[in-house]
């Protein structure tokens, strides 16, 4: 069995990240029964899903207008 490691964010959401692979995932690629070895707790984070994502840096070069454009 491959070894996970348990995370709990602030956001109430979990995730499982492998640790160590097993000799069977390593030879198939194909997932086993996750055995967890040890839990984190993450409360200052939120999961990659509820973090706020980041504006691309032009967004604050371009002026929008907030009236909708009629053709």
């Amino acid at each position: 069995m491959c070894d996970y490691t348990q995370r709990e964010y602030s956001c109430g959401h979990f995730r499982w990240i492998a640790s160590k692979w097993c000799r069977d995932y390593t030879i198939t690629h194909k997932r086993c029964p996750p055995n967890v070895t040890s839990f984190e707790y993450r409360g200052e984070e939120q999961c990659g899903e509820c973090k706020p994502k980041p504006l691309p840096p032009w967004e604050n070069m371009i002026k929008r207008s907030n009236k909708p454009q009629t053709y």
